[in-house]
């Protein structure tokens, strides 16, 4: 009787274990306990780079806390401006994180360096610099990148179309002695080709200069009919200032960078009339009422300046506001396919941004494909001026 009795207990013990693996099975299928969504953040808070990177990174202050029902978790670490770092940053939240797709790096050089690790631990980034060889050709590597940002010849087509109009025969370049300014020295020698329109001087200075009265004398000598400053932020306002000091009457054109930072405060009334490329995340309230991307732009216009204050909205941050949209908006379809954390999910996802159509973000409508992981057109942008401290779309 009791060697029955002891079956029998023992039957029972065993179908408690059972009932309790199930149990246990169905909480970890449920949504309580399902794996949360995460997203890497790499950005430049310190270095060089820094006063882009921390406006971008105010710029994911603003993603969703829940994406389908998930959690999202938010991992950010600094790649202070440095490639070697952004490579180690992106190591660490793969390895420890298992992070399901990237958002950054801010600079050229770290978004370069970063596809290598992508590829390998086939993570989908969301690149933040503007380069287009970082997205183009979708080739075999490149299909794990996309970017939020236009490209150089977006920025020149509206600058050099008014240069066009207005009948400049000679440019005069000056801009950053790194690849931003040599991505620019490409791009003004072609469209000065196709423009019919001679590049007389092509100057350089470093972002951290405190006078370019050399390179200036040299540009004024030189007698354009125009000057394209190719900087951003409060280093472009430095060759503006000196221009005017000089005595330069002439169009001064700005990159789409000067719209960022204190170039405004610095240039005063010597800053009105400069043209620039210009975008909705910048200056949506003068484009006109049917722009595609015009309500979604001034909704991240009120949410930005309502958390950081009048006139802080700028590109950098938009770029980084608008790769949470992106992501918010492919997770629901990659969530059909596989669990985050997983191989499979980080396929789905970037699956899912690619065949993304028609998403207006602050910079833009974003358009992915196949063969294009640029997402913007020319249409992302207009032809802008500034004007008593405001930059408004030239229509």
């Amino acid at each position: 009787m009791q060697a029955a009795f002891g079956q029998a207990m023992g039957g029972m013990a065993m179908l408690r274990a059972v009932l309790g693996a199930c149990v246990a099975l169905q909480m970890l299928a449920s949504p309580a306990f399902a794996a949360n969504i995460k997203v890497g953040i790499i950005l430049s808070a310190t270095g060089p780079a820094a006063a882009i990177g921390n406006a971008e990174r105010n710029g994911t202050a603003f993603g969703p806390a829940e994406i389908a029902g998930r959690k999202v978790d938010y991992l950010f670490l600094d790649e202070a401006s440095d490639s070697t770092a952004a490579v180690a940053a992106l190591r660490k939240l793969f390895q420890e994180s298992s992070i399901d797709i990237l958002v950054g790096p801010t600079t050229t050089p770290g978004s370069f360096a970063a596809i290598d690790p992508a590829v390998e631990y086939k993570l989908p980034v969301i690149t933040l610099a503007p380069v287009n060889a970082l997205v183009a050709p979708v080739d075999a590597r490149r299909r794990w990148i996309f970017k939020t940002t236009t490209n150089d010849d977006h920025e020149a087509t509206p600058l050099f179309a008014n240069m066009k109009k207005t009948g400049v025969k000679k440019l005069a370049l000056i801009g950053f002695g790194d690849s931003y300014g040599d991505a620019w020295s490409k791009v003004s020698a072609d469209m000065c080709a196709a423009a019919g329109i001679e590049l007389v001087a092509d100057e350089k200075y470093a972002r951290t200069d405190t006078t370019v009265v050399g390179q200036i004398l040299k540009i004024i000598a030189a007698g354009p009919d125009a000057v394209l400053i190719a900087a951003s932020g409060a280093p472009a306002a430095l060759p503006l200032l000196q221009l005017r000091e000089k005595g330069f009457a002439g169009q001064v054109y700005g990159t789409l960078g000067a719209t960022f930072g204190d170039f405004r405060k610095l240039t005063g009334v010597q800053g009105n009339g400069i043209l620039v490329p210009l975008s909705p995340a910048v200056g949506a309230a003068s484009f006109p009422d049917d722009y595609p991307a015009k309500k979604a732009a001034l909704e991240f216009i009120q949410r930005y300046e309502a958390k950081f204050g009048p006139g802080s909205r700028n590109i950098f941050a938009g770029s980084a506001y608008d790769a949470l949209i992106l992501i918010e908006q492919a997770v629901p379809a990659a969530l059909k396919v596989a669990e985050p954390g997983t191989a499979e999910f980080r396929e789905a996802l970037r699956s899912a941004i690619e065949g993304l159509k028609g998403v207006a973000g602050s910079r833009g409508v974003y358009s992915y494909g196949s063969n294009d992981h640029t997402g913007l057109d020319q249409t992302a942008l207009m032809l802008g001026k500034l004007e008593n401290g405001e930059w408004i779309a030239v229509r």
